[in-house]
């Protein structure tokens, strides 16, 4: 008797490799969303500008564009994505991972120091030099204030700081960190100590001249550094998007024979985050051949202090050679879905009084149909009914009862009278009502009747 061994074969379950929610999950895009999606993947533009407001799903745009180019064709090593910080690109980065269920050669989402060093990196690997160093931050305090306090005792050449700025403050923290930030910037935009001191003898900055003398020696100590054989170079963290743009512009002449890096699909999240040096370093990506998609709001950025310029959202649209002029093809998202109808009022007024640079289309978003109903919104709804509680009830709730028509003028709420009080409550009854009146800030103002019509009839008057 003979008997057939029974096949078995396994089968992945449909929504394997699509989670139904959290980072991974599909959305539905809206028509202004999926305009940029399509026009990405069909990689027609060569550059392309998306302007949204807060909620508008910008890194969803992002996200999506990303994957629909690599659907299209793209090979993943072909696409970089720039952060505007290291856990934005965390964050992105797990999300697009979760989306294309597949391995990349190399980080698809990074920020612009990490992609600089990288370059950098390799370029140093095709010349047989070792690697390169990144000076941190508590490094460059460290030699500012070695330098500071050797000025300070005497050493050295002088300086020439003016007269408001006495030698006392110079081993200050405060005035190492202020010294430290000028420094960067400058050295952000390319600029040597030389043209340091120009433009502190052309704007009458006497203290730009001096700290040019300063970062003179700064540079020349780094470079002491990193003479040593067994030594890279040692870059700056502002410095390192400069010079790999440099490093890209010379790549052909300084590393003959030896492929450059290259990316077919360059992504930029929050490009109101971004600096000069980053928007020189997009110009020579984009003269080899990288296709750009730029997303951003100039209305949020965060990271100015650290040189980032919203001005350049706007120059992107413009045609020419300028900082940051890349002839985009500018789409704006057109809806919020973030929050609602009064979180969306209180943006509009806010960014109203933000300063534009030829930027704003975003501005007009509009809340979707589902967000625009007729209810009344969440801070002037009733509560939700609670079970009753054992407590003794506040006095100062029970003792008056509020009937339409009546007006509190600006007397004070009355305060509670029972010794046990468990709600430690100082509203009058006609105030606890309405969740809209129970904020600090209303107590001793007059009331009226609500103006959304909620279900309760009081609350404060707006």
């Amino acid at each position: 008797m003979t008997t057939s061994a029974a096949t078995l074969r396994l089968v992945r379950p449909a929504l394997a490799d699509v989670p139904l929610r959290g980072p991974g999950a599909p959305v539905a895009l809206d028509a202004s969303q999926a305009a940029v999606v399509d026009r990405v993947a069909a990689g027609a533009d060569p550059a392309v500008l998306v302007l949204g407001a807060p909620g508008s799903g910008r890194t969803t745009v992002v996200l999506e564009s990303v994957v629909a180019a690599i659907e299209a064709g793209l090979a993943p090593e072909d696409v970089l994505v720039l952060a505007a910080s290291r856990r934005a690109a965390a964050d992105l980065r797990d999300r697009v991972s979760a989306r294309l269920r597949r391995t990349s050669g190399r980080a698809l989402v990074q920020t612009a120091p990490a992609a600089a060093f990288a370059v950098l990196r390799a370029r140093a690997s095709a010349l047989g030099e070792p690697a390169p160093t990144l000076v941190s931050g508590a490094e460059q305090d460290l030699l500012l204030g070695e330098l500071l306090a050797g000025h300070a005792e005497g050493d050295g050449v002088d300086l020439g700081w003016p007269a408001h700025i006495p030698a006392d403050a110079w081993t200050l923290r405060a005035f190492r960190d202020e010294l430290r930030d000028l420094l960067m910037r400058a050295a952000e935009r390319g600029l040597t100590p030389a043209d340091l001191a120009d433009l502190g003898v052309a704007h009458d900055r006497p203290a730009w001249v001096s700290a040019a003398r300063l970062y003179e020696e700064y540079l020349d100590v780094n470079e002491l550094r990193a003479s040593t054989p067994d030594v890279g170079a040692r870059f700056d963290p502002a410095v390192v998007v400069d010079e790999a743009a440099r490093a890209l512009l010379a790549w052909d002449d300084d590393v003959p024979g030896v492929p450059r890096p290259r990316w077919r699909l360059v992504v930029v999240d929050d490009h109101q985050e971004s600096t000069a040096a980053t928007a020189r370093l997009l110009r020579v990506l984009a003269d080899d051949g990288a296709r750009l998609l730029l997303v951003g709001d100039p209305d949020v950025a965060v990271q100015t202090f650290r040189g980032a310029s919203p001005a350049l959202v706007a120059r992107a649209s413009v045609l020419g050679r300028g900082p940051g002029e890349l002839g985009a093809t500018t789409l704006v998202l057109d809806a919020t879905w973030r929050h609602g109808p009064v979180l969306r009022d209180v943006v509009t007024r806010i960014t109203e009084r933000v300063g534009a640079s030829g930027a704003v289309a975003h501005r007009r978003a509009t809340l979707p149909a589902r967000s625009t109903g007729t209810r009344a919104s969440r801070s002037c709804r009733a509560p939700r009914r609670r079970r009753p509680s054992s407590r003794t009830p506040c006095a100062a709730r029970t003792s008056r009862t509020a009937s339409p028509g009546r007006t509190w003028r600006s007397s004070p709420a009355p305060a509670c009278t029972s010794p046990r009080c468990a709600g430690r409550c100082r509203r009058p009854r006609c105030l606890s009502a309405c969740s809209a009146a129970t904020s600090r800030s209303v107590r001793n103002r007059p009331y009226a009747l609500c103006s959304t019509r909620c279900a309760w009839p009081w609350a404060p008057r707006r």
